[in-house]
């Protein structure tokens, strides 16, 4: 397993959890098919490897816009930054997921999944997902109060 559960931050934002929650099982279950493809390649590991990346892809770019609508809907004022960031996150998972089609080079995926991803996934939280997180709720108490 690539990453355990206690590997992803948790932040003051409930759907925020729980949609990281989901993306870890899905890199999970990604990794998986990469280490059996590694070790042994197959047309059904390739196809199942494609699935499941074109899964992740989706539901990254639906967790994405739901964060930014959040962010847009509370003006959030980091906004540009933290939609900038998604952007070139999807660009660069669209970037490693050709360049491993067109190769089929598996390490392409693996160095990705073991060298680049966590690192980021744990960095995202901790820093910009933490910080839109807290805003939202001081937006809540604010909201509530008046």
């Amino acid at each position: 397993m690539l990453l355990e559960k206690d590997d992803v931050p948790l932040v003051s934002e409930g759907f925020m959890n729980e949609v990281h929650d989901e993306d870890r099982k899905i890199i999970n279950e990604i990794f998986d098919e990469i280490l059996k493809y590694e070790k042994k390649p197959s047309y059904n590991t390739k196809i199942n490897i494609a699935v499941l990346f074109q899964k992740w892809f989706n539901h990254t770019v639906k967790h994405f816009s739901k964060e930014e609508k959040k962010m847009k809907k509370e003006r959030y004022p980091n906004y540009k930054i933290h939609k900038k960031e998604h952007t070139r996150t999807l660009a660069e998972m669209h970037t490693i997921y050709s360049e491993w089609l067109k190769t089929n080079d598996i390490h392409i995926l693996k160095t990705y999944f073991t060298d680049v991803l966590p690192k980021w996934i744990v960095e995202h939280i901790e820093t910009m997902d933490r910080e839109a997180s807290s805003f939202f709720n001081k937006s809540k108490t604010i909201n509530y109060t008046i």
